[in-house]
């Protein structure tokens, strides 16, 4: 329905092209025609300034100067096509994280107590009184009693003791102890009530579960971090640009926070489904961010260049799209004009690929196709306005051949003749 209507709005707008272009040349003919005698018979040495003849059109010179005719050649060039597009900001999702607890116990003390805060692996992040961490140490301190005591013992029970002692230690790991804690337990031989909580990853805070005083289980989580060294991009494609965007490609990132400076980013991912709404598919690009800049749910705008390689291209002005058909006007000569259709491929830097009906140096019009195009639908009218035209002519002449005495009636008879 939507092609239909445009097709007729073209046709439309033909018509009017045409009636304006009938009215400037039958303007500037007549003028030629109402010249001295001279210039009479040279409107018999001529068909008109325009003429039709199924799809090839005839224009002489002054009616080419009057539709402002221009002509380009088809060449073979490289072209870079450009896509610039929105997008937002948001988290790195391989970068989400959270801190959880090993141990039951008493929350007393937080070294984290905000959002928004940094943490680094390894980090002290809260002091936690915990039972298991306090049994957890007594027992290894048994067994390094028990190592000690019957070192001189048989070999087998000496291989016990010491797996025993083995077994202790690494329960004191798996509950997240540090190596330097385990080591001072060694030295002093005195439990503490205390378990220091170190983090296993490190991120920014985005969310904190506890308070000082609230009684955790293992597994509970204790923060929740998103790694915002890197950020993802999420940027809108239309369908029309989707099949020249590939993982791989660099991005360059513009935002209005940031006035003359440029970030950049790498396509990681596209997303199968297209939006029935919007007509687009979103794009994902990663992106370095090591200074934090670029903040989550931030709006960017983005730009893509796709190079296209060497094509046999023509200027986007030469072609008229009609809905169903492309089409071209050849020049054949510098007043012939014939209409071609041809198959395009993408656009870029004002110009259109041309994958069929066009050959490297042939010449094509790039301005006032649209007026041109009409005269192949109203057909020819140059040879009508050249028959007024010389009619016109002849009745001046006749008057001045037989001189200013004669009457008005006596002169018209001379000029009918003439025209015959």
């Amino acid at each position: 329905m939507i092609e239909k209507f445009r097709s007729k709005k073209k046709i439309i707008m033909g018509v009017t092209a045409g009636v304006l272009v009938v009215g400037g040349v039958g303007y500037y003919y007549t003028a030629q025609h109402n010249q001295p005698a001279a210039a009479g018979h040279a409107g018999h040495q001529m068909s008109g300034p325009v003429m039709a003849m199924g799809d090839t059109v005839t224009l002489d010179a002054k009616a080419r100067q009057l539709v402002g005719l221009q002509t380009a050649q088809a060449v073979t060039k490289p072209l870079n096509k450009e896509i610039k597009t929105t997008g937002k900001i948001a988290m790195n999702e391989d970068g989400k994280t959270y801190i959880t607890s090993r141990v039951e116990g008493r929350v007393d003390e937080l070294y984290v107590t905000a959002e928004g805060e940094t943490i680094a692996p390894g980090q002290a992040i809260a002091a936690v009184y915990s039972p298991t961490y306090i049994a957890a140490q007594e027992e290894y301190l048994l067994t390094l009693e028990s190592v000690q005591k019957l070192q001189n013992a048989g070999k087998d029970v000496v291989q016990i003791n010491n797996r025993l002692r083995e077994a202790a230690r690494r329960k004191l790991q798996l509950l997240n102890v540090a190596d330097e804690d385990i080591a001072h337990l060694e030295h002093t031989r005195q439990t503490k009530d205390h378990m220091t909580i170190y983090a296993q990853f490190g991120g920014t805070v985005l969310e904190k579960q506890l308070l000082p005083g609230a009684y955790i289980m293992p597994g509970d989580k204790l923060y929740s971090l998103s790694d915002l060294s890197t950020v993802w991009l999420y940027a809108d494609i239309y369908e029309k640009d989707i099949a020249s965007i590939t993982p791989g490609q660099q991005v360059v990132v513009t935002s209005g926070a940031y006035p003359g400076e440029t970030f950049t980013g790498q396509v990681t991912f596209i997303n199968p489904v297209l939006d029935d709404a919007t007509r687009t598919v979103k794009v994902r690009i990663a992106m370095a961010n090591p200074s934090g800049k670029l903040k989550p749910n931030m709006f960017v705008n983005a730009t893509l260049q796709i190079p296209l390689g060497d094509s046999l291209v023509i200027p986007e002005s030469a072609i008229l799209d009609t809905g169903s058909r492309k089409i071209v006007f050849v020049a054949q000569s510098e007043d012939t004009f014939v209409k071609r259709d041809v198959v395009t491929g993408q656009s870029a830097d004002g110009y259109v690929q041309i994958l069929s009906g066009l050959q490297p140096g042939e010449t094509v019009v790039t301005a006032a196709t649209f007026l041109i195009d009409s005269q192949t639908k109203l057909g020819s009218f140059g040879s009508h306005a050249g028959h007024g035209g010389g009619g016109a002519a002849s009745a001046p002449a006749a008057t001045g051949d037989q001189g200013s005495g004669e009457s008005p009636a006596a002169g018209g008879e001379h000029s009918g003749h003439s025209g015959h």
